[in-house]
């Protein structure tokens, strides 16, 4: 009887050290990120003049008197977020995300590329993030000329992947935009602009001030 209890322990016991493992190194990867609602920059610290941007649905069909009518937003669409800040774990989010952050929304294959009908190198989409933990976006707005301040951020399952160097494709198409990219141990941040108002800086100021 002792001796099928000692079998059935050894049996277990694998079974038992893998989990813990397991947790063990889940909970490190997440704890070498920032908390992504951090990232959301509080009033007080904005300048007169710049604010979160208003969450604006996509365009909606209402249907009136058997009629459908499309109501479409005249400024700020946040689509594809669902909400201003916007922060979680859909996969194509996280992609869009990513891409915003590396500049690898379009990746252009160098080698053995099909050739589209309108004769262009044809565009393979990002690899699915299946690093990412979590994924954060946020958009501003300076009221003194309209521009947007948008705030992207990923939490990686591995810090080396953070703080990974700009790809190939961001090399040779670079934004046209002022930006700020920043790691914060496992979590990758881009600040991005098209102008470097004080709104931009503002945010930048912030975000660099998280430890």
């Amino acid at each position: 009887m002792s001796s099928n209890r000692s079998r059935r322990n050894l049996f277990w016991f694998p079974s038992l050290v893998g989990a813990i493992l397991t947790v063990w190194i889940t909970g490190g990867s997440a704890q070498s990120g920032l908390a992504l609602a951090l990232l959301t920059v509080p009033e007080a610290k904005l300048p007169d003049g710049c604010k979160l941007m208003p969450y604006v649905p996509p365009a909606t069909q209402v249907v009136q008197a058997g009629a459908t009518t499309t109501i479409r937003p005249t400024f700020g669409n946040s689509h594809p977020f669902p909400g201003n800040p916007w922060s979680g774990t859909d996969p194509k989010l996280e992609a869009t995300v990513r891409g915003s952050i590396d500049n690898t929304h379009a990746r252009v294959v160098l080698t053995d590329v099909p050739i589209s009908g309108s004769g262009r190198p044809a565009v393979s989409p990002p690899k699915p993030p299946d690093n990412i933990l979590e994924a954060y976006r946020a958009a501003y707005v300076w009221a003194v000329d309209g521009h947007q301040v948008q705030v992207s951020a990923v939490t990686f399952n591995d810090v080396k992947l953070a703080a990974a160097p700009e790809s190939l494709s961001a090399l040779l198409n670079p934004p046209r935009q002022f930006s700020r990219r920043l790691v914060r141990g496992a979590t990758a941040i881009r600040v991005s602009a098209s102008s470097e108002n004080a709104c931009f800086k503002s945010v930048v100021a912030y975000v660099e001030s998280l430890k």
